[in-house]
């Protein structure tokens, strides 16, 4: 199975069931505890997300309707409610799926399974290539670049600076850094800041607060330490 990242928007009840079933599935995890939807916005525009599990109680609230109108193209989004059916009109269409309330967790696997194949396609995955590059679209250009090359990237709210080995400017992509990043391979490249993310392979001193990468000093976020410096003890 694929690493699945999950997003519950709802109850600390609904929460406790859910995180009881995840428990039991090494491929999936929650990024969170239960949030709301306004939090939730904070972290999707960080982090990616594979599934968001949404509690029918938080639904009700007239920010979600926006909420997933905005999401529900990236993720999947799952209803959880006590009725044993709901219309398209309560929840909308561009819910994947939806989990009955008490949530069994035969059903919680049958729908997460569906969900990983709808995600990860089997003959999707044994085609795809090992390509060691990606291509940056600048100023109505492709530009390959080879994942070995990237330095850093920076964002700069709706646009990402990519920072290349001997290249004294970096490529300028319009695609926020989250967008970016996705298309990076996950064990090269590690988010130390809301701004930026860089190749691990590229570091040449860290401190408490901050990376050194050539000339450049980049800053290390709070929330991102924790990760950061468990890879640097590991390779220690």
């Amino acid at each position: 199975m694929h690493q699945l990242k999950c997003l519950l928007i709802g109850t600390q009840l609904s929460g406790k069931i859910l995180f009881e079933h995840v428990a039991k599935l090494p491929w999936l995890n929650f990024i969170c505890k239960p949030i709301n939807a306004r939090e939730a916005r904070h972290y999707l525009q960080e982090f990616t997300t594979d599934i968001i599990f949404c509690d029918m109680e938080t639904i009700c609230d007239p920010e979600i309707e926006t909420f997933l109108a905005a999401y529900a193209t990236e993720s999947l989004v799952i209803v959880i409610d006590s009725k044993s059916a709901l219309s398209t009109t309560e929840i909308g269409s561009n819910v994947f799926s939806f989990l009955q309330k008490p949530v069994s967790f035969d059903h919680f696997f049958y729908t997460i399974c569906r969900a990983n194949e709808f995600l990860y396609p089997p003959m999707k995955r044994e085609l795809s290539p090992a390509a060691d590059f990606v291509f940056i679209k600048s100023e109505y250009k492709f530009y390959k670049v080879k994942f070995d090359d990237i330095l850093f990237c920076e964002g700069m709210k709706d646009y990402t600076q990519v920072y290349l080995v001997d290249k004294p400017k970096p490529i300028i992509t319009l695609q926020n850094l989250k967008t970016f990043v996705s298309k990076l391979p996950a064990r090269d490249f590690i988010r130390v800041h809301r701004s930026y993310v860089i190749s691990l392979s590229s570091i040449d001193v860290v401190s408490k607060n901050e990376i050194i990468i050539g000339n450049k000093f980049i800053p290390i976020g709070e929330s991102y330490r924790s990760s950061l410096f468990q890879i640097i003890h590991q390779a220690s």
